[in-house]
């Protein structure tokens, strides 16, 4: 009421609405409806809330402000501050994780490795379901562990993967467990169906197919660029798409494969950093080789499999193609709240934004994402 009053007489005489009461319930709603998102929004997300909020009322708009909502911008970052020490009172686990008692000793300063989201995560560390506990949900778990060796069926599995959920994100962002320790506890975790069910849980979105229908789209414009590519990097992609130049009619499997493998050349990184290639060895004496390797996709021909290996532990074996073990291992990225390798960050950068759609206004994009998205929209 108070606002359509204002916008009505701002409409009318340019006068603003400058009562203090009303900005103060503003700003709590604002709040609460911003944590719902995240709990750390970030100076851009501040800015495009207060941007949205003068623009749908004008009579909130400052004067003398050089953008007309700064104030905003400063108020909302004082009172999501506030906002989160009331939830923290309250015993919200994403945010209890960031107090000082629950920080390592090295760690137990204010701002040093805040644990939030980093790669737009939306249940990053969500609280237990209503009416469970930490036994009652390690009581399922046993369960879980029982029901995926005797083959129990997806539809049992799945409720209990999704009733357990809040215990894996508990474990993977407060305790930083081993891969191989975490597989053990988890192991129906580790299967292409649930970490594609994994990603939705934590994004809202499925993997699969938003990976693969945007790399599909794409790989048009994508052969047009790498087409034109010069220099050494051109010749390393060349030598790649030679694969489609030669077979004409190749698979949508063999089109995703070697589109990947020439993106990663085009953004300036390695193949070799991401991808192992093995021929006439048994994937034994492949997965022993790469015991040392801390991210890696590795591809058998004769006989051909696919798999990937975090931490020197095989986490998924007997993969279709690379294609799916790239989508399957940006899935796990998140699943075991695990950074991008940094010699591989323009791919998952493209992997996250373009493919999957998880675009954050913090951090900015890089400029070579920037310029390549440019390219794909001319």
């Amino acid at each position: 009421m108070a606002l359509r009053q204002g916008n009505e007489k701002f409409l009318k005489d340019g006068t603003p609405l400058m009562a203090p009461s009303v900005k103060s319930d503003i700003l709590e709603r604002l709040a609460e409806a911003m944590f719902s998102y995240t709990a750390y929004p970030n100076d851009p997300q501040r800015a495009v809330v207060a941007q949205a909020l003068i623009e749908k009322h004008p009579c909130l708009r400052e004067p003398g402000s050089f953008n007309g909502c700064y104030g905003w911008q400063q108020s909302l970052k004082y009172k999501c501050g506030n906002y989160r020490s009331k939830l923290k009172m309250h015993g919200n686990p994403e945010l209890v994780i960031n107090t000082m008692k629950h920080k390592q000793e090295s760690d137990r300063t204010p701002a040093k490795n805040i644990k939030k989201p980093r790669k737009c995560e939306v249940n990053y560390l969500p609280p237990h379901p209503a009416g469970e506990t930490d036994d009652s949900l390690e009581n399922v778990r046993l369960e879980l562990i029982a029901a995926s060796k005797t083959n129990g069926t997806c539809h049992v599995i799945n409720d209990m993967m999704t009733k357990t959920y809040s215990c894996r994100r508990k474990e993977v962002v407060s305790q930083s467990v081993r891969v191989a320790e975490f597989k053990e506890r988890w192991p129906a975790l580790f299967d292409p169906l649930q970490i594609n069910e994994e990603f939705r849980r934590c994004n809202t979105i499925p993997l699969v197919s938003s990976f693969m229908s945007q790399l599909d789209r794409y790989t048009p414009k994508f052969m047009e660029l790498f087409s034109s590519r010069g220099g050494a990097v051109g010749q390393r992609i060349k030598s790649v798409l030679i694969e489609l130049i030669q077979d004409p009619h190749s698979s949508v499997m063999k089109k995703r494969d070697v589109t990947l493998r020439c993106l990663i050349e085009y953004l300036g990184e390695s193949v070799q950093d991401l991808i192992s290639d093995y021929y006439r060895t048994a994937e034994d004496q492949v997965l022993e080789d790469l015991q040392t390797q801390s991210m890696r996709i590795y591809v058998c021909h004769q006989p051909d499999t696919v798999g990937i290996v975090i931490d020197g532990t095989p986490v998924l074996t007997g993969l279709e193609s690379m294609s799916q073990a790239c989508c399957l291992l940006l899935g796990l990225t998140y699943t075991l709240n695990m950074d991008y390798p940094p010699k591989l960050s323009r791919t998952f950068e493209v992997f996250q934004r373009l493919f999957v759609g998880l675009d954050t206004l913090q951090p900015r994009p890089t400029s070579k994402y920037i310029t390549l998205k440019n390219k794909l929209l001319m």
